[in-house]
């Protein structure tokens, strides 16, 4: 009927304004033949993409045509979660504008109190909508990201609570963190040089053509004036978080932030990183609160270059990554992601890394890791926190070609939980479709959330054997997984008793 002709209409003007965007682009690009007109040509391409993509599974086409229709402008609205076409933010906006916190007619949400059972679970945002790709509003990663997963949050619910959203059963410490909490500068200084911080901080009063040069000198980054003072509010949310969730006055936390961090070199910027939020946050806990060793687990489909060059020598941090490798061929490009490069001195061991070499790995590769590695290192190396660099372009439908699912997030999550009594604290990392993201987003904050994690761990720990009965484990999932883990095993074996009987 008439809906079906405004949708069919609305569908074709979406596709037309793609198409006229991706010839603009490629014409740019083409006369031009710069390495910058290029890379914003594959920038700008990649976005229509997922623009499309999001709009078509939000059941919402007009809004992505609308969208695309106003690739000309630079900023983001506050508040709606979706692009403002009108230029920057309100400047009377109030500060706490993007943020929602638990019920009001609830005293106890604010005084960090149970709730129905659950885990005393903080949350906090930071969409830095300061910091923004002024030649590609529609970059993937954008102040939307933050927005899009904070409002999913206060309109899901789940069976287990009626009558609350899932940010109404957390509690939001996000105005409360960004009005008190201020990192000093060696809080930084533990983990990236002060030559590199100089340099990040004088780019607040730079001419637009020294941002992009200065952006240029880096893998996949671009800059603004604010984007250094919304690095450090980031990291600064996310260290605010540690400290309540250490002090106890929350059991765990996950801190969705951005600009990420974990690519973030002690004198280097790249993949949409400049400050290492998780490794300032492992730094400040370990210098400043009762906490004596960190575990940092990273699911990102990248591997985290940043927190491990960190922490390489560390015997106080214990760095796990999961990611793609490809033989060095995957982002950041760099054979150091691989199962070898184990730590130095006294870090010898802290650092493992396990790098799959071919796509579509899924919830039964990331499953086995866990129990056949991370849990067992892990539970020896006996963290009094931990942190996860929680990236979600590992899921499926995501940009990183893997097929992890959120239920396998959640399940990741509730086995953390049994670690460091329970302190988890998560930071996003990547994640770049906004409906996948919200969804794993959603998992993990109701695995910290349940109070009866424990219980469901044991019993999915108890089925996972049945199912697995006399088989090995490393022989039901993909062989390049299987290889890749027995690669990992064998380098760290000499470091770890748990290892030793599994290493043939």
């Amino acid at each position: 009927g008439e809906v079906c002709s405004i949708e069919l209409l609305e569908s074709l003007q979406l596709f037309a304004i793609g198409y006229n965007e991706y010839r603009r682009m490629k014409r740019a690009a083409n006369l031009g033949s710069s390495e910058r007109l290029l890379k914003r040509a594959n920038s700008s391409l990649f976005s229509i993409a997922t623009l499309l993509d999001n709009s078509i599974e939000e059941g919402n086409a007009g809004e992505g045509a609308e969208q695309l229709a106003s690739l000309n402008c630079v900023q983001v609205g506050r508040c709606s979660g979706v692009d403002n076409d009108d230029g920057p933010p309100d400047e009377e906006a109030p500060d706490d504008g993007y943020y929602v916190g638990c019920s009001e007619d609830s005293e106890e949400a604010n005084v960090g109190g149970r709730i129905n059972g659950d885990s005393r679970t903080a949350v906090v945002f930071e969409a830095a909508e300061k910091h923004f790709d002024r030649h590609n509003k529609f970059h993937k990663e954008r102040p939307a990201r933050i927005m899009s997963v904070r409002d999913y949050l206060s309109k899901s619910t789940s069976s287990s609570s009626v009558g609350k959203t899932i940010l109404e059963r957390c509690h939001d410490i996000s105005v409360e963190n960004g009005t008190t909490m201020c990192l000093d500068e060696e809080d930084y200084l533990r983990v990236h040089l002060p030559g590199y911080m100089q340099i990040l901080d004088r780019t607040s009063c730079c001419c637009n053509d020294r941002l992009d040069d200065e952006a240029e000198q880096y893998k996949s980054i671009y800059l603004t004036n604010d984007t250094v003072e919304m690095a450090k509010i980031a990291a600064s949310s996310l260290c605010g978080l540690v400290g309540d969730v250490v002090r106890d006055k929350y059991d765990n936390g996950f801190a969705v932030i951005r600009p990420p961090g974990h690519h973030a070199e002690p004198g280097y910027a790249g993949g949409y990183c400049f400050i290492n939020n998780v490794a300032v946050a492992a730094s400040y806990a370990i210098e400043r609160l009762p906490v004596r060793k960190v575990l940092i687990v990273d699911w990102d489909v990248h591997h985290g270059n940043g927190t491990q060059k960190a922490f390489l020598d560390d015997p106080n941090v214990l760095y796990f990554s999961i990611h793609r490798f490809d033989n060095g061929n995957f982002f950041p490009f760099s054979k150091d992601a691989g199962p070898r490069i184990a730590g130095n001195g006294d870090g010898e061991g802290r650092n493992v890394n396990v790098g799959w070499n071919d796509k579509r790995m899924g919830d039964d590769e990331y499953l086995v890791v866990f129990e056949k590695l991370l849990m067992p290192i892990a539970t020896e190396f006996d963290p009094d926190l931990v942190l996860v660099s929680a990236g979600f372009d590992a899921a499926k439908g995501d940009m990183g070609d893997c097929n992890v699912t959120p239920e396998c997030f959640s399940r990741l999550t509730r086995q953390l939980k049994t670690l460091a009594g329970g302190k988890v604290v998560c930071a996003l990392e990547g994640g770049y479709v906004r409906s996948i993201l919200c969804k794993c987003v959603e998992s993990v904050v109701l695995a910290l959330l349940d109070g009866a994690s424990d219980d469901k761990f044991k019993d999915e720990t108890k089925s996972f054997y049945k199912n697995l009965g006399d088989k090995e484990m490393l022989d039901c999932i993909d062989s390049s997984a299987a290889k890749s883990i027995r690669e990992t095993i064998t380098v760290h074996s000499q470091y770890w008793q748990c290892l030793k009987k599994s290493c043939r």
